[in-house]
């Protein structure tokens, strides 16, 4: 995997052309095993959606380590794709030059993952595992174990975890607007862990009277943009439809899942005051555009990736397919609209320097 994205062929065809990861963003759809390697491993192809054309390529014939093959996909940071392997639990991390093992991550096999941050895109640096409930966990390249973490719960029973840059520390969301508990969650001289505030979303009737109902699940998400030095909270509503589009209240327990699909129905951003931990709804974050998705969320400028839309949010979400939010027209384009969407874990893969 350490040429992972290497060659592509556009539009699925058989035409090839070198690529790097410098080039563009990527949402990871899936992968296709189309051989045996000499190293015990996989040849396989890659799926990959590019948002600056619109459209489906492959990355061809890319070798797998035997290690990696046998693991599935846990999450995605900063380039770097976390793994963990079937049978001893031990994670992998791999980019576009190298792959990394940590310690066996052990875990309850009811617990769910809910994503992963790394701390750095160099090799040196600490992973941080989050899990539904009050489970977060550490390595730091180079540990024998990992360092168990407990935040409370259920405040932050949910949140998804991001390192911040400008702050040198991870960051949890918190779940309950109440909480007046602790925000230093660090045992010792680890990567400090803390939450910040969630948003008062009774302040905000006029935009969403809906919030009385139980319509939606709201996800919540921290991201940094490194180009303005400006940090957002996003709030991602999804809703359940049936297959006629209608809406189904998420405590629903009358439909079948099978005959159920999510939906973003919503996208909003909120500038991220560092006094309050909380700011004012803006739909204007100029030229940058924001993925949400299974990984870590990031930003990047549309003037450095010509054919991205500015002021923009492209999500990809587990089941729903993907698509980009307009922040200003609050309009949601879906792709693939035609095409059954995606299933597995869906990671946009931000481009990394070559």
């Amino acid at each position: 995997m350490s040429q992972l994205f290497g060659r592509i062929s556009r539009n699925l065809c058989s035409r090839r052309s070198e690529f790097s990861t410098a080039t563009t963003p990527y949402l990871l759809l899936g992968s296709d095993i189309v051989g045996d390697s000499p190293c015990g491993g996989k040849v396989v192809n890659f799926n990959l959606y590019d948002p600056r054309k619109q459209e489906q390529v492959k990355s061809e014939n890319q070798i797998v380590s035997k290690e990696v093959h046998e693991s599935r996909k846990i999450g995605s940071s900063r380039g770097w794709l976390a793994s963990m392997n079937k049978k001893d639990s031990t994670v992998h991390l791999t980019n576009t030059k190298t792959t990394i093992s940590l310690p066996p991550l052990t875990r309850d096999k009811f617990e769910p993952l809910v994503n992963v941050s790394v701390s750095s895109a160099n090799e040196d640096f600490v992973i941080a595992v989050k899990f539904y409930g009050s489970r977060l966990c550490l390595c730091r390249v180079g540990d024998s174990e990992w360092t168990r973490v407990d935040v409370p719960c259920p405040s932050f029973h949910s949140s998804t975890v991001m390192f911040s840059e400008r702050d040198r520390r991870f960051y949890l969301n918190n779940c309950n607007p109440d909480y007046t508990g602790p925000t230093d969650f660090t045992p010792g001289s680890l990567t400090p862990v803390c939450g910040y505030k969630r948003f008062f979303f009774s302040n905000f009737p006029s935009e969403m009277p809906e919030m009385r109902h139980s319509r939606f699940r709201i996800q919540q998400q921290l991201v940094e943009s490194s180009s303005s030095g400006q940090s957002f909270i996003v709030c991602w509503f999804v809703e359940r439809c049936t297959n006629k589009g209608e809406v189904v209240p998420w405590e629903d327990k009358s439909y079948n899942k099978k005959d159920l699909c999510k939906k973003t129905h919503k996208i909003m951003v909120f500038r991220q005051d560092q006094e309050q931990g909380v700011g004012p709804y803006t739909d204007d974050i100029g030229d940058l555009c924001i993925f949400l998705g299974d990984n870590e969320a990031f930003c990047l400028s549309s003037k450095d990736y010509p054919g991205l839309n500015p002021n923009s949010v492209y999500f990809a979400g587990h089941g729903s397919g993907f698509g980009v939010c307009d922040l200003a027209s609050r309009t949601i384009r879906r792709y693939l609209s035609d095409s059954t969407p995606p299933r597995g874990r869906l990671f946009w893969i931000p481009p990394t320097p070559p």
